[in-house]
Order: C-alpha cells, then sequence, then structure tokens
C-alpha cells in the first residue's frame, strides 16, 4: 500500500539537531502554454512543472524549479478527443480533462532533462498550516524598481503559490511619484501580488536529521505494559528499522506480526510504558463523539502529541469496508496508526487514511477495534478491555492517557 506521506517542516530547536524535510509538486493546478504562435493546434507547446523545496530548522529554504514543454497532440492526442467529446456533463469533463494531463506529466518519471531554475531564501511567515518566504531577489537587476518573488507554502491543501511583486520600498518610490500621465499611458499603481505560478500534487519524499534520511513516519499507542503497540501497516511497510520516540529518546523497535488486508502492524520496544488503551468492546455508534491522537506532519508542526475530535460519520467505511468507521475529525499525514477514542479513553478506531482534501473535508477512516482485537488475538497478544466499573475521565485525564499511551513512530 502506498506511504502516506509527511509534509513541510516547521522550524525546530531540538537539542542541536538539524531536520530537513524535502517536499515535491508535481504539477501546474492548470494548463499552461509555453507557445501560442500560428502553429497547427496539434503543434502548440504546453508546459509542465514540478517544484522541490527543502526546509530544515534553521529556517532556511531551498527550491528548485524543473520545467518541460510537450506538444499539445502529444497529450491530447485522437483517443483522448473521443473519451472527452463522450463525456456530457462540464464539470464531469473538467475532471477528466484534469487527470489525464496530469497522468502524462514527463517530470513525474526524470526531471534530469527538464529546465530548472534554483532559489535559495528562507522563511519569513508562519501561521497555522502556511508558510511564506522571504523574497527572493534578481540580483542582475539594475532599474530602480526591484521585481521580487515569493512562495506561499498552504499544509492543508498541499499546494505552493509563487507570486511577483515589488520590495516596499520600491511599492512607496512608485506610488509616491505616480501621476496623472502615468496612468493616461497606461500604467497602473503598484498593488496587490501577481500569482506566476501554482503547483499541486505536493508530497513529501524524503526527511533527514543530521544527514540521516526518514522513509516513514506516524502514530501509534501502547495496547499493554510490555511494550506492544500498534500502529498501521503502511506506516511500516519497507522499513529497514522502526524506532519510536520514547522518554525522548529513539528506541530501535521489533515487528511482531503485520496484516496489510486490515492495514495493521504490531510491533515491541524494550519499554514499559506507565499507560496503554484499553480496547473498546461496544460497537461504534454513529455520532458518537471522538478523540483522535497522534502526529500530524510528523514532527514537522511540534514534537507535541496532538489531538482533534468530532463524531463518528458512518459504520463503514471506505467502499463500504465493514471493518472501518468513517469519521468528521480531522485527519493528516502523519495520524496513521494513531488512536481514535471514546470519551473514557477507550480505543474506537485506529487512524488509517483521509480522502484527498481538494474534493473533500471532513472524511477520515478508522480501522475498528474489533479488529485490532481480532488481529492481536490471532498473533496471541496480550490487552485489555475495559472493566465493569467505570469512575468517568475529565479532560485531564484524558489527555494524561493518551500522552503516555501514545507513540511517534518512524524508520530509516
Amino acid at each position: 500500500m502506498k506511504k502516506l506521506l509527511l509534509t513541510i517542516l516547521f522550524t525546530l530547536v531540538l537539542s542541536g539537531s538539524v531536520h530537513a524535510l524535502t517536499i515535491r509538486c508535481q504539477d501546474h493546478a492548470e494548463l499552461q502554454f509555453s507557445s501560442l504562435s500560428n502553429l497547427d493546434t496539434k503543434d502548440i507547446l504546453i508546459e509542465y512543472g514540478s517544484l522541490d523545496i527543502i526546509l530544515d530548522n534553521s529556517g532556511s529554504v531551498h527550491i528548485t524549479t524543473y520545467y518541460e514543454t510537450v506538444k499539445y497532440g502529444d497529450i491530447f492526442g485522437d483517443q483522448y478527443q473521443k473519451k472527452i467529446q463522450s463525456i456530457k456533463n462540464k464539470d464531469d469533463r473538467k475532471k477528466f480533462s484534469d487527470a489525464h494531463r496530469h497522468s502524462m506529466n514527463p517530470l513525474i518519471k526524470d526531471l534530469n532533462d527538464s529546465s530548472k531554475n534554483e532559489y535559495f531564501t528562507s522563511i519569513s511567515l508562519k501561521a497555522d498550516h502556511k508558510i511564506r518566504t522571504n523574497f527572493i531577489y534578481d540580483e542582475d537587476e539594475l532599474t530602480i524598481l526591484k521585481f521580487v518573488e515569493f512562495f506561499d507554502i498552504d499544509l492543508k491543501s498541499m499546494e505552493v503559490k509563487r507570486y511577483l511583486t515589488v520590495t516596499p520600498e520600491s511599492k512607496d518610490i512608485w506610488n509616491s511619484t505616480f501621476t496623472e500621465k502615468d496612468e493616461k499611458a497606461g500604467f497602473k499603481k503598484i498593488g496587490k501580488a501577481k500569482l506566476l505560478d501554482h503547483f499541486i500534487n505536493c508530497k513529501e519524499i524524503s526527511m533527514s536529521i543530521n544527514g540521516s534520511q526518514i522513509a516513514s513516519s506516524g502514530s501509534g499507542f501502547f495496547i499493554n505494559n510490555k511494550g506492544y503497540f500498534v500502529t498501521n501497516n503502511h506506516v511500516i511497510e519497507g522499513c529497514k528499522q522502526s524506532l519510536i520516540t520514547f522518554n525522548e529518546k529513539n528506541i530501535e523497535v521489533e515487528l511482531i506480526a503485520k496484516d496489510e488486508s486490515l492495514d495493521l502492524a504490531l510491533l515491541r520496544a524494550k519499554v514499559k510504558p506507565k499507560d496503554f488503551l484499553n480496547l473498546s468492546n461496544d460497537p461504534p455508534e454513529k455520532l458518537q463523539k471522538i478523540y483522535v491522537a497522534g502526529y500530524p506532519f510528523g514532527k514537522g508542526l511540534s514534537d507535541d502529541l496532538k489531538f482533534t475530535q468530532g463524531i463518528i460519520s458512518a459504520v463503514k467505511g471506505y467502499a463500504d469496508n465493514s471493518n472501518q468507521i468513517q469519521k468528521d475529525a480531522a485527519i493528516n499525514s502523519g495520524n496513521s496508526g494513531g488512536p481514535i477514542v471514546d470519551e473514557d479513553g477507550n480505543l474506537v478506531a485506529v487512524a488509517v487514511s483521509g480522502l484527498d482534501k481538494s474534493a473533500s473535508e471532513g472524511i477520515g477512516f478508522g480501522i475498528k477495534a474489533s479488529s485490532v482485537r481480532n488481529f492481536l488475538d490471532v498473533n496471541d497478544v496480550e490487552y485489555s478491555t475495559p472493566g465493569i466499573l467505570n469512575f468517568g475521565m475529565n479532560a485531564n485525564k484524558l489527555n494524561s492517557l493518551l500522552e503516555k499511551s501514545a507513540v511517534y513512530t518512524f524508520c530509516n
């Protein structure tokens, strides 16, 4: 199963370690024409673009853009034309056309033969899930008006926008000296930044700590006091050595069992957790209140365990999967394998995936606790279920339970 990838790394201060993360955006949001000459339509050149961004915890940003042109006829040939003409609905035609164009992107397979530009800058602003870079100057520009570029990175929609603007000093000079003669000549006062490019299909492709690559990461939770914990199979798939962060130390763990169809993995660390989660015996119910704990975006946002809350929207998952629930609580890359608990802190499900946020909002899935129990029973591993007496759990107790039982897991 395809790994759920991390996203951009925010500035971290972690015992002097150097953290770096690379994301790649694989296409333009809209069709870009490179040539609109009097050529036959099939010979008009369209442009594909790709973008790599490397960020580290010092706040530096290294951006590389790649571009390649392809003949229109090579992408939108006779077979495409027959298919598009058979689609009557306008919105469906747009979706098909965009999907086809993205699938034909030559940069997905090979970046070596493309045109390349590199930029070195730093982070200017961070707000919630958004990052803005500092201005990128053209060192060869000798004009009074200094045109500069900057990039906006949105971690929620996973897209990057490149803008052209002028420095505040240039804007002040131009607008303060702007005359009626300028206006009659067709000039405009300098205002908003101009959108130059809009990159989409952005995913994390590598992460490193002090030069060591992190291939995958996610969340997990202890199910007993012997160091056994559960996560998703796709989180550990392809890993040479999985680890967890426990008491601020990176601990190597052993893979005990996995189930690719359920997307579950059982691992063991040689630690004794202070607490662990009970697995609920009760079937999930629609409108049941739930909490999700985990490490969305890995430790890119921070190394603090994070929580979201919501309800169970449906007791079946994607494609009528009866092993899953559907929920509305936010789930992002890095939440995979994390616990979904009820108000008493009992495991209801294991976070597994969410639909593409560009096409949906508030749709995520979890593997039911009953499936987790079956998985553990088959592998003869001890776990606990809630007792008869329940003394209730307030927010502080629930937070304490999850802080002690949930873990950040990663591999190289």
